[in-house]
């Protein structure tokens, strides 16, 4: 083996989780993007068989919804970069370690985590701005019902 290889045992399980959760934010996004295509036949519906004066009396919840959604979309597209990221930084950690580079090991190791946060703190916010714009969502649907 040469000196810059590593043993794919040693970050194939790594590889699958983060894809599993590249999978599940992908998920989120193309839902997300599913909604806000929702929203805009509910407004053409809504002004096709009313006039534009008072088609929506609380547009509070479809534009709050409407954020909310947008905000997942950003989230997921950044965690889709920060989790793919943060593999390349595991691997230039392993890289290090096998080098035996103290050094650069350390430096790897602060890099890693550094973007590791940032893809945990990218998928919290899209799950929660995710389930935060579902109940918007739900809201507003009622309101333009009733």
């Amino acid at each position: 083996m040469k000196e810059s290889e590593i043993d794919e045992s040693r970050y194939k399980a790594d590889f699958m989780i983060s894809e599993n959760y590249i999978k599940f934010s992908s998920e989120l996004l193309r839902l997300s993007l599913l909604a806000i295509g929702g929203f805009a036949t509910l407004i053409l519906t809504k002004i096709k068989d009313e006039s534009c004066v008072n088609a929506f009396p609380q547009p509070i919840f479809f534009v709050a919804a409407l954020i909310s959604f947008v905000v997942c979309s950003a989230a997921a597209l950044c965690h889709r970069y920060y989790a793919t990221d943060a593999m390349s930084w595991y691997i230039s950690l392993l890289r290090a370690e096998s080098k035996d580079d103290k050094l650069k090991i350390e430096k790897e190791r602060i890099g890693l985590h550094k973007i590791l946060r940032f893809s945990r703190l990218s998928l919290i916010a899209c799950e929660v701005s995710f389930g935060i714009g579902v109940i918007l969502f739900f809201l507003a649907i009622l309101n333009f019902i009733y």
